[in-house]
């Protein structure tokens, strides 16, 4: 974040203005957090503002999710008010689901998470990554079987 906060900050305000750029530059670390840190990522500032640029292009995408419009986990079990058991479940799961995408390669982590979260087709992130639908479509495919074998894994 001190490396590499104040140019994100200057990119976000020369393409969003000074008023959104805290939040664009969080919304960029709170990615990076979800992913797991920047281990395995060779080139940390290039793929930084490859994130930032992918915050900028569904900024105003309707329908995209943002880690910042969403509440975290342990607020949303509050709010829900629901027994311990299923509280535990959900953090459990979700932490599966985190262990399966640290453990799949960085581009099948991300073209899930294009997937799955932002709901892009798979003809869209092949666009946007640089490779064929068929490749998606493994990197999706690959990313599931982790996920489900790391919770196969703690049954």
């Amino acid at each position: 974040m001190a490396q590499y906060g104040p140019a994100l900050r200057a990119y976000f305000r020369k393409k969003a203005g000074a008023a959104d750029a805290e939040d664009l530059v969080q919304e960029v670390f709170l990615a990076m957090q979800a992913r797991g840190g920047v281990d395995g990522i060779e080139h940390v500032g290039r793929y930084l503002f490859r994130v930032a640029a992918n915050v900028m292009a569904g900024r105003n995408r309707p329908g995209t999710w943002r880690w910042s419009d969403h509440a975290t986990l342990d607020e949303l079990i509050l709010a829900d008010e629901c027994s311990p058991e299923r509280a535990l479940i959900a953090k459990e799961t979700l932490a599966d689901l985190m262990a399966g995408l640290k453990a799949a390669p960085p581009r099948a982590a991300q073209a899930f998470i294009l997937h799955r979260f932002e709901q892009l087709s798979y003809e869209e992130i092949a666009g946007r990554m640089g490779v064929s639908v068929k490749a998606v479509e493994m990197h999706v495919r690959r990313t599931m079987e982790r996920v489900m074998a790391t919770m196969e894994a703690r049954r």
